[in-house]
């Protein structure tokens, strides 16, 4: 039996919709209420997805306020490469932290794969 899940992202917020689509899936997951525990852990690019600074009009995309209460409401466990974060320039402080982000190290996101019953890569 399925009793946790860790969905791993790594592309950019724009350009695809890996990110979104990552919190849409992981939030409908959790919505059945059969699963102990759902991740979603944003690395390489998809850090910015959480960046204070992120202006998404002016590329002529829809704002994410959105997905971001989706997660507020799911629940939903989020972790940010803390490596990717440094490579990306971007300080902790400069995201937008909702009570379920934590920024983290790779010991803690291979102890979150490891300890799932399924993984997926978006």
């Amino acid at each position: 039996m399925v009793d946790s899940v860790v969905i791993i992202c790594e592309d950019s917020p724009f350009g695809k919709n890996s990110v979104v689509e990552s919190i849409r899936m992981a939030a409908g997951l959790l919505a059945l209420d059969d699963l102990e525990s759902v991740k979603v852990i944003l690395m390489g690019d998809a850090v910015y997805f959480l960046n204070k600074d992120l202006n998404p009009k002016t590329i002529n995309v829809g704002e994410f306020t959105n997905i971001f209460r989706l997660v507020d409401l799911s629940g939903l466990e989020i972790y940010i490469h803390d490596e990717s974060l440094k490579e990306a320039g971007i300080d902790p402080s400069n995201l937008v932290l909702i009570d379920n982000v934590d920024v983290v190290d790779i010991s803690k996101i291979s102890e979150a794969i490891s300890n799932a019953n399924m993984t997926f890569k978006y």
